[in-house]
């Protein structure tokens, strides 16, 4: 009786030492470094051409059957219908900033994971702990450039008639409009009531471009523990991993024409972007068990992920998060 009592005990107390398969939680800080920043210039080439316009065009239509009139003709915004004329502009030659580096920052965070030991078992004397786990993670992400540039300006503003052949007056359809070469459409003349350009030498650019993006990472993947002692575990695990950048991006763009009758043009914009970029992550790491139920760990981490692109008004950011390396550590309780 005796020692079949001490036999047991022995085992409730290997039973408390090793607890069964079951569910954990662990809590900490990571950071993660690779993710780049770059800016670029999108804008579309400047209009050519007579009867081009950034705004719009007045150009011959089906085979001078409307001549000296036409019907292909387009504006973009009601401001330019004035009284009876149609102003059109553009700017034939500017400086403008090209592409901007944003680097890399350092992304700080932090991070909660769940998981579950599904099973145990030996390999090679020693006990295998396999589960799946999941977990997600949050990081700020900043990045801003700035640029100038210098050189020659030449606009050109175009006004046309809105009145036709008999004197009667043309109802310019609502804006944006364009017509078409093969029509129909409302008649106006093809020939403006004047061109005019206006030159400068030393027109200055300057860029001011900024990033802000918070990235929220999900990931879900299986691991398996070794134990190398009576404290240390050492860990790996793999899987998928989806971040959503959740990103703004602001942009300053100012261009002067001293010497010149042309007013500055100034340009601010404010662009927002959320898109989940999929992806994968491997992880390895060391746990120190300081119970059965309490453990410290510290983990290196790499992950791969589609890169995010967005912009507007001829501006475009680019996040790139292809080889992202990164470290977490913190506290597990099963």
């Amino acid at each position: 009786w005796t020692a079949a009592m001490g036999a047991a005990t022995a085992v409730v107390q290997g039973q408390e030492l090793r607890p069964a398969p079951g569910f954990w939680m662990r809590l900490g800080g990571n950071f993660r470094t690779g993710y780049s920043v770059k800016f670029s210039d999108t804008a579309a080439p400047a209009p050519t051409g007579a009867g081009q316009f950034s705004n719009g065009f007045v150009l011959p239509s089906i085979s001078g059957t409307n001549a000296p009139f036409t019907w292909n003709w387009g504006y973009d915004d009601a401001a330019q219908v004035r009284g009876s004329t149609l102003v059109l502009e553009r700017f034939d030659a500017r400086p403008r900033v090209g592409g901007l580096d944003g680097g890399s920052d350092l992304l700080l965070g932090g991070e909660l994971r769940a998981g579950f030991e599904a099973v145990r078992f030996e390999w090679l004397d020693r006990e295998m702990r396999f589960g799946v786990e999941g977990g997600y993670s949050m990081g700020m992400l900043s990045a801003s450039a700035a640029g100038s540039a210098t050189g020659a300006a030449s606009f050109t503003r175009g006004t046309y008639s809105l009145v036709g052949a008999n004197g009667t007056p043309i109802l310019a359809p609502a804006a944006p409009y364009a017509g078409t070469f093969n029509g129909p459409g409302p008649l106006i003349p093809l020939s403006p009531l004047s061109l005019e350009t206006v030159t400068g030498a030393g027109a200055l650019a300057t860029t001011q471009l900024g990033l802000d993006a918070t990235l929220h990472t999900f990931r879900l993947g299986p691991y398996l523990e070794v134990p190398l002692g009576k404290k240390w575990v050492a860990g790996f695990g793999f899987g998928y991993n989806t971040v959503l950048p959740d990103a703004e991006l602001r942009i300053r763009e100012t261009t002067t024409y001293p010497g010149t009758s042309l007013a500055p043009t100034d340009l601010e914009r404010t662009v927002r972007r959320s898109d989940w970029r999929p992806g994968g992550y491997v992880e390895v790491r060391m746990q120190y068990e300081f119970s059965r139920r309490v453990s410290a760990f510290a983990a290196a981490e790499f992950q791969v992920n589609q890169d995010v692109e967005f912009g507007a008004a001829g501006r475009q950011v680019r996040i790139g998060m292809g080889s992202v390396y990164g470290g977490s550590a913190g506290v597990r309780v099963a």
